[in-house]
């Protein structure tokens, strides 16, 4: 059984990064989210620019799944999400059972530490590029911001799971996607 789902199309840069984690994954397409015939998974990553039809088809499919995403993490999965890539302007995850809202300002930036969440290990270093910050809703915290005071990686729990949404513009580190994968709990999405 996969322990992580990549929503969308297969890139050597992901799997290299994966296969370094040493955690079994799965590329799920668009089209399949949701599919009563997918194993369970621990951790489910959705990619910068789900949101851009220029980059990205998983939308209509993350919008169709509302009901399922809730589900997953009530079952103690981990969704990682990061950024919509919607180049100013403002984005609602009207698919999240939390409220969260994006605003899209592309720049690099410093990490300010807000709280010592593990999720922070989500990069390593101390500045980053971030497409956007995040307005989190209740049920939010902020884990890291820019040095505005803007957030840019955010937790959430619902049900026994996590939320982690980020603006970050990098992949996941090798010691986030072994945290979450220890953290989450076999769940269909």
């Amino acid at each position: 059984m996969p322990d992580i789902a990549i929503i969308g199309e297969k890139t050597f840069l992901f799997e290299k990064l994966l296969d370094e984690a040493g955690r079994e994954y799965q590329f799920v397409k668009p089209e399949i989210f949701g599919s009563p015939f997918l194993p369970r998974f621990r951790v489910v990553v959705i990619p910068t620019g789900f949101a851009n039809p220029q980059y990205s088809k998983v939308l209509p499919a993350l919008k169709a799944s509302k009901s399922r995403i809730a589900e997953f993490l009530e079952k103690g999965g981990v969704l990682t999400i990061y950024g919509p890539l919607v180049p100013d302007h403002e984005y609602e995850y009207e698919w999240l059972p939390l409220s969260l809202k994006y605003i899209g300002e592309y720049g690099n930036t410093e990490l300010v530490p807000a709280s010592d969440h593990r999720c922070t290990s989500l990069v390593d270093a101390k500045t980053a590029d971030c497409d956007g910050y995040l307005i989190p809703g209740e049920g939010f915290e902020t884990a890291l911001a820019d040095f505005k005071g803007r957030s840019v990686l955010v937790i959430g729990k619902f049900g026994r799971g996590k939320i982690v949404a980020t603006t970050i513009h990098e992949f996941p580190s090798v010691d986030y996607l072994r945290w979450a994968a220890e953290e989450g709990e076999p769940a269909k999405i």
